[in-house]
């Protein structure tokens, strides 16, 4: 048996037991696929991670990520929390506040942001993959809304962006209707395999101060009812922004709130850049469990 450095981070968060949980396997060349699909099976978190050594010289390291069904090409909280878990482990060295991640979707440019004089205060952003976004029949939204058991919002049509995992972006008219949501979700498995999707992300503007959007992402075809605060829901969600030409509700730079209804809140920095249209996600994060694996 073989022994791997094996961490458990807490990501978009500052506190431990809050945000989203991931999963981290320092030093996993020597695993196989086999083997890393059935420890995030074990893990039962939304997505486990695996940190490679790289195949491109411009990389600092590449990342492999599982859900407990499969792997996944880009994610957004497991790709903040492991580059967290290498600079904690110190296996890699930032250059100029500056990493490169290498994963199925490429090569991801991660930046490095203090949020305090004590260097372990800092946010980590990641660029997330190029974004492709396509209309979804009109057939579907009345088996849309029934599957969220809620009303879509006239002329506001949902969306299905593909990010690596794939969401349909579905608007509701503000964030109270988002909080009060009770999905069906054998529904919203229906509706995902028929439009081959990871699941469905809803959000609704804010009235609070400090966020602008608040967020809620299902997936329960890929074994995850509710991701507490997924980050590729997130940047999704920026991406049908854009697409809907209403970056105007929130502005180029805003925060979303996710995953009171879990009990681990959390927060998603987002930025989108009208011009060059590329959206970039980061957070916070905490490492709540240190340990080792024997495989």
């Amino acid at each position: 048996m073989t022994t791997y450095q094996f961490k458990q981070v807490d990501v978009f968060t500052t506190q431990p037991f809050f945000g989203n949980p991931v999963a981290v396997v320092l030093g996993a060349d020597a695993l196989t696929s086999s083997d890393m699909q059935r420890i995030a099976t074990w893990t039962n978190l939304s997505e486990t991670t695996f940190v490679l050594s790289p195949t491109r010289a411009e990389a600092d390291y590449r990342l492999r990520i599982f859900t407990p069904k499969g792997e996944l090409p880009f994610a957004g909280h497991p790709t903040i929390g492991s580059a967290h878990a290498v600079l904690e482990s110190g296996l890699v060295q930032p250059h100029d506040s500056q990493l490169v991640q290498e994963c199925q979707a490429g090569l991801l440019p991660l930046r490095i942001e203090q949020t305090g004089s004590d260097q372990r205060l800092q946010r980590l952003f990641v660029q997330t993959p190029e974004v492709k976004v396509s209309t979804v029949d009109e057939s579907q939204h009345a088996k849309i809304a029934a599957s969220l058991q809620a009303s879509l919002v006239p002329n506001t049509l949902p969306l299905r962006v593909d990010i690596g995992p794939v969401w349909l972006i579905v608007q509701l008219e503000n964030a109270q209707l988002v909080h009060s949501l009770q999905p069906d979700m054998a529904a919203i498995t229906c509706v995902s395999q028929e439009l081959q999707l990871t699941g469905i992300t809803v959000f609704g503007l804010t009235e609070t101060e400090g966020s602008a959007v608040y967020t809620r992402s299902f997936a329960p075809a890929a074994n995850v009812p509710e991701d507490p605060v997924c980050g590729s829901g997130n940047a999704s969600v920026a991406a049908f922004l854009v697409h809907s030409d209403k970056l105007n509700l929130t502005g180029e730079t805003y925060v979303a709130n996710q995953g009171q209804e879990l009990g681990r809140e959390g927060f998603v920095h987002v930025s989108v850049s009208r011009a060059g249209q590329t959206i970039e996600i980061g957070g916070s994060s905490v490492t709540c469990i240190e340990g080792s694996l024997q495989v």
